[in-house]
């Protein structure tokens, strides 16, 4: 708390009590006297001064010299700018300066970051426990956050301006179902209409809010994809292009992992090897206990893959299991329809809707990863670093040095590793 934050001025710091200075944060009884002292001998002075001018209203060159001024009346009750911030010879001396201190006037007392009572102030609160303190240091995480939203916040600003038909076409779409004559003019309207989209999915709605002013999303799930790549141009096909080698490297690194050794172990030469690395990403970044609305919670690995990927029989009512999902599966998931280890096709669970992604595991993960971005969510706090991995060291969408160290370490494990 500073003398700024309070509005002490120089009238008012001709105010206080000591009682007042404790209040403020001065706790020291040898600093409170002093200004105590000082206070009482500028009161005396100004007091002395005003007297003798009112008492007589002369031309004395003492009293003229910080008073009168062109246009003014020469019985001023208040003294003006210049007078305060003239060199006092009544409260300077009393002050704990160096002789070769310069003194520049009275306002050094409040003068915000430099002034002696700011001096003082920031000298208390810095003898106070961490606990205690009003102005909490934020973390690191935390400038990030508000780093990114800054970048944000002008990123919006950026955007080209919202025209009249906007509103328009985005109703088109929600009323024409994509039949193949129309499908291309649905792709190109998307286009159209990307930065009224985003300034609406930037107000934080609910998934299945989205879902609703946006249907061709669900019954067009490529329109995720291009979503995405208007957000990312470049990074678009990262993940489909790279996958594929890295895939080796992240089961050969996780092999170093005990944990994961005995994963790995359990999958057969012909099973599904992208699944098999998928768990050894999952197993390798696991991280075992999870904030979740404040709370922390205990999260085993074999868990955590539920909050990437459930099975389900075959022929079960894909749209009924997304309803039935439990309540603690809130980002979005894939529902994998047939056996665990060779489904034969998948959905991505978005609220309690399911949006079909094809038949192949790696492009099933590609839009479950893009769905995080193009509807705004957060990632899943039990997959917090495996999804950070990808995004920063696949598909290079977020900076690898703002990741945890061991997300960076187990991605220097895996640039190791040589095929």
């Amino acid at each position: 708390m500073s003398a700024a934050d309070n509005d002490i001025d120089y009238d008012v710091f001709l105010t206080l009590s000591e009682d007042d200075m404790k209040e403020v944060g001065i706790m020291s009884f040898g600093a409170r006297r002093r200004l105590s002292m000082v206070i009482k001998a500028a009161n005396g002075a100004a007091t002395k001064g005003y007297s003798q001018h009112d008492s007589s209203c002369s031309d004395d060159a003492s009293i003229t010299s910080d008073l009168d001024q062109p246009g003014s009346s020469s019985c001023q009750t208040s003294p003006r700018t210049t007078t305060r911030m003239a060199p006092s010879p009544h409260t300077v001396p009393s002050l704990p300066m160096k002789d070769n201190m310069p003194l520049p006037s009275k306002e050094h007392f409040y003068n915000n970051g430099s002034g002696f009572l700011e001096y003082k102030l920031k000298n208390s609160r810095m003898s106070l426990p961490q606990d205690k303190k009003k102005r909490k240091r934020r973390s690191r995480q935390e400038l990030e956050v508000a780093a990114k939203s800054a970048k944000t916040v002008v990123a919006e600003d950026e955007e080209e301006p919202i025209t009249p038909g906007d509103q328009e076409k985005v109703d088109w779409m929600r009323y024409s179902p994509p039949t193949g004559d129309n499908q291309k003019k649905h792709r190109d309207l998307f286009i159209d209409t990307f930065s009224f989209r985003r300034k609406i999915i930037n107000g934080s709605p609910t998934i299945t809010d989205v879902l609703c002013q946006f249907p061709r999303l669900q019954d067009m799930p490529e329109l995720i994809n291009l979503e995405f790549q208007l957000l990312y141009p470049d990074q678009c096909d990262n993940f489909i292009s790279r996958w594929g080698r890295m895939k080796e490297q992240i089961i050969l690194a996780g092999e170093g992992n005990a944990s994961v050794l005995v994963q790995i172990q359990k999958f057969q030469p012909d099973d599904n090897r992208d699944l098999c690395a998928l768990t050894a990403l999952a197993f390798a970044l696991h991280k075992s206990v999870v904030q979740v609305r404040g709370t922390s919670t205990s999260s085993s690995r074999e868990n955590s893959l539920l909050f990437l990927v459930q099975s389900i029989p075959e022929g079960t009512d894909v749209e009924a299991a997304a309803k039935a999902k439990k309540p603690v599966y809130q980002q979005p998931f894939l529902l994998a329809l047939g056996p665990a280890r060779r489904p034969v096709q998948y959905f991505a669970v978005l609220d309690k809707v399911a949006v079909p992604c094809g038949t192949s595991l790696i492009t099933a993960i590609d839009r479950l990863f893009k769905c995080h971005f193009v509807f705004n969510v957060h990632y899943s706090p039990a997959l917090l670093h495996f999804w950070h991995f990808i995004a920063a060291f696949i598909y290079e969408v977020l900076d690898p040095h703002t990741v945890k160290p061991i997300i960076r370490s187990f991605a220097s494990s895996v640039r190791a590793v040589e095929l």
